[in-house]
């Protein structure tokens, strides 16, 4: 089938809008319909070259639509289903599935580092028959997408997905690695450096686990001010305050019981090491590019200090997901006001530049 995408051909180009072939899905795959897609930094990372994937490639992986053809061998999901996509496929086969890890799905390799499918091929061919690799195997820069059965989580059909779009990835990665990841109880101390979505994501899941101290750091002032809305009882700003000076006034010089890092920079990830009190822990959310390193001082570890990473959240997607959503209708997961803009797929190089100035948390694709 024909389809419409935003095309990237070369880091740090523009997107081409192009009509793309979407082959049918193949085994254990399903065609869904596009209704919206989160626009994350990490598209933004692999536009700019920080993450590498080959070209041309459809970006996007924070996408929700509707099952409109299932392939061989799906059973549990069939046309007229509301999905939101995941970054992993969940095989349920490999060994990280069924220690119930399915965030680490072996299968995650083809679709993240490849941008092909499982199979190791792909679905998307130019009108002139180039092939277009598919980011994680979903490619949500696209008005239909293809994706393997596992990466399609089934939502209530009363979900609203021009919000819920953004639990497919920035969401279930913060909130995740809030509620996952570690656990948060109830009267610890928090604080949230970088406040994107995915900052912001667990900025809410510290508030939905119970902390009563939520310090957010953010240069931007409407970032800051979206992040008390979303649940941070104190703000920084990094180049004007000395945030570890604060946040160890704001914790009584003790420092924070998890300090998360959502930016994706080896300095701040150094920054969060300073900001845990003895027995805490630095939670390393953000993606920095993958040839950098993390030089922490020896000296924490006597306090024993710990630094963990954390990936997509430490979810369990056919878990988690629907969780989300849940928590979303219930009004405890503020999804629309982390929305700065909803835009068409001609303005993505527009949004692309306003997040490379660090404008808004999160710009959503809508398709007719």
């Amino acid at each position: 089938m024909r389809i419409t995408a935003a095309v990237l051909r070369e880091v740090g180009k523009p997107f081409q809008i192009e009509e793309l072939e979407l082959a049918p899905p193949q085994q254990n795959e399903v065609l869904v319909r596009t209704v919206a897609s989160g626009i994350c930094h990490s598209d933004y990372s692999i536009a700019h070259g920080v993450l590498r994937a080959p070209m041309p490639i459809v970006l996007g992986h924070e996408g929700a639509g509707i099952v409109e053809q299932v392939g061989p061998g799906v059973t549990h999901l069939k046309p007229g289903d509301k999905v939101i996509g995941s970054l992993t496929p969940s095989c349920g086969e490999c060994a990280m599935c069924k220690e119930h890890k399915h965030f680490m799905c072996v299968q995650m390799g083809a679709l993240l580092n490849n941008c092909t499918y499982i199979d190791g091929t792909t679905r998307h061919k130019t009108l002139d028959g180039e092939d277009v690799y598919a980011m994680c195997g979903l490619a949500s820069f696209g008005s239909h997408m293809v994706m393997p059965a596992g990466s399609a989580i089934k939502v209530p059909d009363d979900t609203a997905l021009e919000s819920t779009c953004l639990i497919g990835c920035g969401v279930t990665t913060g909130a995740g690695a809030a509620l996952n990841t570690v656990k948060i109880k109830a009267g610890d101390a928090v604080a949230v450096v970088g406040c994107g979505g995915v900052g912001l994501s667990i900025i809410q899941g510290a508030r939905i686990a119970g902390a009563t101290t939520i310090i957010a750091v953010d240069p931007m002032p409407e970032k800051r001010e979206l992040a008390k809305r979303m649940g941070a009882t104190h703000v920084v700003h990094p180049f004007e305050e000395n945030v570890q000076q604060t946040v160890r006034k704001l914790t009584g010089g003790l420092g924070v019981h998890f300090a998360f890092e959502a930016l994706g920079r080896v300095e701040t990830m150094e920054q969060c090491w300073g900001l845990i009190r003895p027995t805490g822990r630095a939670v390393i959310v953000g993606i920095a590019a993958l040839n950098q390193s993390v030089r922490l001082p020896a000296a924490g570890l006597l306090a024993e200090y710990e630094i963990q990473g954390s990936c997509y959240g430490s979810s369990s997607p056919a878990v988690d997901i629907p969780r989300f959503a849940a928590l979303y209708k219930q009004g405890d997961l503020l999804l629309d006001e982390m929305i700065t803009q909803r835009i068409g797929l001609h303005d993505i190089n527009r949004a692309f530049e306003e997040m490379g100035r660090g404008e808004g948390a999160r710009s959503v694709i809508m398709y007719g």
